[in-house]
């Protein structure tokens, strides 16, 4: 009668117990990328100025596990202007949580265009609020397509922004 009790308890334990990230191989229409989300993404499309244009960002995102998991794509209409848009990216991600702009790390996504400017950073700021943000972002591009990739949180845990940003795979 104890066994079937823990027994019981254990099983009801284990059913309540719902794991944070339920990752998933995602392809969200309209920016010929392939991603790992640990949550189901939304899509949403919006515009952003960007060297000086007003230009549409498609953007795909979701929260879990105390972060929010994005990923964001403008297409140019100049490859002379991809350089440039990385820097960019960049530096409006340094401004929104009010960091300074931390080593560059280099970046390889399969499929990437290879850019100077492509890389991935650690952004430790602060929300509106006062309170303290981290974020971890990725700028690359394929041809006339930016692409930034970013998992923010209080402190994602190494271990999930790494499977994520290696999760990204641009559409052959």
């Amino acid at each position: 009668m104890a066994l079937s009790r823990s027994a019981c308890l254990c099983i009801a334990l284990l059913c309540a117990c719902s794991p944070a990230l339920d990752w998933r191989q995602v392809r969200p229409p309209g920016i010929e990328l392939e991603a790992l989300f640990p949550c189901r993404p939304a899509s949403l499309t919006r515009e952003i100025e960007l060297l000086g244009r007003r230009l549409e960002m498609v953007m795909h995102a979701c929260a879990a596990g105390g972060s929010t998991f994005a990923v964001g794509s403008v297409l140019l209409g100049d490859l002379r202007d991809v350089t440039p848009a990385l820097a960019s990216l960049r530096d409006a991600a340094v401004r929104n949580v009010g960091a300074a702009t931390g080593p560059a790390q280099a970046i390889q996504v399969p499929g990437m265009t290879p850019n100077p400017q492509a890389a991935r950073f650690v952004l430790a700021g602060r929300r509106p609020d006062g309170s303290s943000v981290v974020e971890h972002l990725a700028v690359f591009s394929r041809g006339a397509r930016v692409y930034q990739a970013m998992v923010v949180g209080d402190r994602p845990e190494a271990e999930v922004v790494t499977t994520f940003l290696a999760g990204l795979r641009l559409a052959s």
